[in-house]
């Protein structure tokens, strides 16, 4: 897989023309965290629904977006892990 290197500096944002490269272990860990990240908030959905939801319904509004948040980051690196097997 390849991602390219960014860094910051006073002019601002440069971006690198090298590329950073993720070996099979990475993807593997890559793989692991997302799934785990998943997992953990695809149950505090179900939670919040069985539970917030219907007893609490302005807390449950307020963590509806965490919980939205934190389920698009856990996609995004379950398919950076995925990805990352299939190039390596």
């Amino acid at each position: 897989m390849r991602l390219f290197v960014a860094s910051w500096s006073n002019d601002g944002l440069i971006h690198s023309p090298v590329v950073m490269k993720l070996s099979r272990r990475q993807s593997n860990f890559l793989l692991a965290a997302g799934l785990f990240t998943l997992f953990s908030w695809l149950t505090r959905a179900y939670t919040w629904h069985a539970n917030d939801l219907q007893s609490e319904p302005y807390l449950a509004l307020l963590h509806f977006p965490i919980i939205l948040v934190f389920l698009v980051i856990g996609g995004y690196i379950t398919y950076l892990g995925v990805r990352g097997r299939r190039a390596s």
